[in-house]
Order: structure tokens, then sequence, then C-alpha cells
């Protein structure tokens, strides 16, 4: 049984080191995304329950129910005890949530373009941003972007093409596998929400 006491004694050691474990942190958490993803239970349990613990300490639920953030094994990067690392990824909809409790956001959205939609953007001394989704046959993904309000009243945004995305993915460990297969809108929404925190007064590691 991949629950293991050793595993349930791991999560419990761990919890300890937090001063205040938030009430939503629960042992749950580790069982269900095993279920989900059962190659987790075979990964080296501190790099898996560091991953929950990490999780816990930015306020996110791992699992793609949320978007928040996903759990992935990766069998490169070996672990002392010969087993592969448990890695954490942070979702779209999780990044746009720390950006938001920093208290210099007021909204953050991104959005997927397709090519029958309307759209064009200039950066410049004057920049705009038009997009007016098409109904019926979308057609293929052609960019995504990010707009960020500013609490002071300043609007930010980004555009990145498909083509731009993908060098991203091309150059991601879990590029062919996990959440960039199984939701890939959502990782080039990721993608062009991390670009633009360049440019944003937020200072979250990511």
């Amino acid at each position: 049984d991949v629950c293991s006491s050793d595993l349930n004694s791991a999560f419990n050691a761990m919890l300890k080191t937090l001063e205040e474990p938030p009430p939503h942190v629960k042992f749950i958490f580790a069982t269900t995304e095993i279920r989900k993803v059962p190659a987790l239970g075979k990964c080296n349990i501190e790099s898996f329950m560091g991953s929950i613990m990490q999780c816990a300490q930015l306020g996110l639920e791992p699992g793609s129910a949320l978007g928040h953030a996903y759990l992935l094994p990766f069998g490169s990067g070996k672990a002392a005890d010969g087993k592969a690392n448990c890695q954490l990824i942070i979702g779209y909809r999780g990044m746009i949530d720390l950006a938001r409790r920093s208290g210099q956001i007021v909204s953050l959205t991104a959005r997927t373009v397709y090519e029958n939609d309307e759209f064009s953007y200039e950066f410049g001394l004057e920049e705009t941003l038009k997009h007016k989704p098409a109904d019926g046959d979308l057609g293929k993904i052609t960019h995504v972007y990010a707009v960020a309000k500013l609490k002071g009243g300043g609007i930010q945004f980004d555009v990145m093409s498909k083509a731009d995305v993908d060098k991203v993915k091309a150059s991601s460990k879990a590029g062919n596998n996990g959440p960039w297969i199984t939701h890939y809108d959502e990782m080039a929404k990721k993608t062009v929400i991390r670009r633009l925190f360049k440019y944003l007064p937020v200072s979250i590691e990511i």
C-alpha cells in the first residue's frame, strides 16, 4: 500500500516544521494525489511530502480540479535512495491567486486566442490589445495573453504566440508529460503570466 505508515510518519513530521499549519492542509491531499497519479507513490518520500508542504505554505491545493498546482514524478532527478523525485508545478490559477494576495494587483487574467477570433495588439508608446472571441468553430490556438490591472490604476499586458509557448514547453523537463499534455491551455496561460510577472510590482517565488 503506497499510503504506508512510513509515508504517514513523514507527513506528520513535516507538519511539525510549520508553526501554524493552515487548516485546509490535510493528509487527504497526499493520498488523493497518489490515487490520481500512482507513480507519485514510488517517489522519494521526502521530496513528495516536501512538495505537499510547499503547497500548504503557499496556500494552494494540489490537483487539477482548481488548477492551482500539480505534483509530478521525475525519474531523471533521482534522489539519494534511487527513487524518482517529486516536483511541484504551480498552475496558472495558482499564480493568479498568489499575485492577487500580494495586494498590488487588482485583477489578473489570462486568455487563449484562436485563429477564428478577432485579435490585434500593439506595443510601444500607445499600447493596445483587442480580442473578440469567435462563435462556433474556434480553430487552432494562435496566441495567449495576460492582462494585469494594478492597484495604482495602471495596466500591463503581455502576448505570446503559440510558437513562443512551445519553445518554453520544449525546454521544460515536464514538457512531454503531466499538465503540458493534459492541460495545455492552462500551461500556456501560466507561461505568459510568468513572463508578465517581470513587469509587475510583485515578488513571488514560483
